[in-house]
């Protein structure tokens, strides 16, 4: 006996490859989930789970994902140390560099390097 999907409209039907995938997809998803709120519990050295380690762990999981605002932030880093190694480089490779252009080249890879960071740890 085929056992629905919970929120499976009965009128439209899975492919049972497109099936066998969404209950992987769900599986992993919620071994995450589970295995989230057990690390959360066990921080807080409490034996049992609570409904607040499962939101935790949701919570968690929702923020992962890759957010337009992060990729945006990944780009522009990347931009930005693109032109730092470019301009520094050049700089100090021309004839007499400019101890001023070297700092603002400096700024921007700071800057650069910051925004990959910041992205990647939210």
């Amino acid at each position: 006996m085929r056992v629905p999907l919970l929120g499976e409209d009965p009128d439209i039907r899975f492919h049972e490859n497109a099936r066998d995938l969404a209950v992987q997809y769900t599986r992993r998803y919620g071994e995450r989930v589970i295995r989230d709120a057990v690390a959360a519990a066990r921080a807080r050295e409490h034996p049992i789970v609570l409904k607040q380690d499962v939101q935790y762990a949701a919570q968690r999981l929702k923020r992962s994902g890759r957010s337009r605002r992060n990729v945006f932030l990944q780009f522009l880093g990347a931009g930005l140390l693109g032109v730092f190694v470019q301009g520094f480089t050049a700089e100090m490779l021309g004839g007499a560099p400019s101890p001023w252009t070297a700092v603002v080249y400096v700024v921007i890879g700071f800057v650069g390097i910051f925004s990959v960071f910041w992205s990647l740890i939210r």
